[in-house]
């Protein structure tokens, strides 16, 4: 997965704004979100995102993968993220 073509992104300390072009939906996300983001951007896999992010916090594996897992899944449903 990597981010579409029609999406903009800016990353601050307080997370994520995503601008998609083609419809001028904005989208939002706390930091853990910008960081998924810059892992895909990266072109780093679904576990390599969730091992950073378990290495840089400490957090539960199994908690950050479900929740790495529901934001790329909201990500694709809003046609931000695809395969291609």
């Amino acid at each position: 997965m990597k981010p579409s073509p029609h999406v903009r992104s800016n990353i601050s300390d307080d997370g994520i704004i995503l601008l998609d072009l083609r419809t001028g939906q904005i989208f939002s996300a706390n930091p853990i979100g910008a960081r998924i983001w810059a892992g895909l951007e990266e072109g780093l896999s679904m576990p390599a995102i969730v091992e950073r992010i378990v290495g840089e916090t400490g957090a539960d594996r199994a908690v950050v993968e479900g929740d790495v897992r529901e934001f790329l899944d909201t990500l694709t449903l809003r046609a931000l993220i695809g395969d291609s």
